[in-house]
């Protein structure tokens, strides 16, 4: 599975020890087409792995975006506890890797260096998408009234 893992970039800084590691706190999920992997409101529980297919990401009945392989979603529910903003269905016949809270527990009581490394790149992309959107916020002129 260590190879599955390789095209994530929020993996990207671990080894493959670490990879390999972390594959056994991983849980295999797969998904029909138009299935819901979770609604808004619901608990956050768990980061997914997207390995193929797509995913559909909704908010209040708008489409947002899809996500595809080597794309990762939910990964702030390991640091944060709180309920899902949008829904999750599958585009397409998707294959998943899941990381449920109490996997990612366990992986702090098991190998709390490699939690701890997970947790600093989870936080490091919610930062760089912070900046990104601050970024381009300060690119678009203001609306006058």
């Amino acid at each position: 599975m260590t190879a599955a893992l390789d095209p994530f970039s929020l993996l990207s800084e671990l080894s493959s020890e670490e990879r390999s590691a972390l594959e056994g706190f991983l849980e295999p999920r797969e998904l029909d087409a138009g299935s819901t992997l979770f609604r808004a409101g619901e608990e956050a529980d768990a980061l997914y792995f997207v390995l193929d297919g797509a995913v559909a990401i909704r908010s209040e009945g708008q489409s947002l975006c899809e996500l595809g392989g080597g794309e990762v979603l939910g990964a702030l529910c390991l640091v944060t506890v709180g309920r899902r903003e949008c829904d999750v269905t599958s585009a397409t016949a998707t294959r998943l890797l899941s990381l449920t809270r109490e996997g990612y527990l366990r992986l702090r009581e098991d190998v709390p260096a490699l939690a701890l490394r997970l947790q600093e790149a989870i936080l490091r992309g919610f930062s760089s998408l912070v900046r990104g959107v601050v970024d381009d916020s300060r690119e678009r002129p203001a609306l006058v009234s």
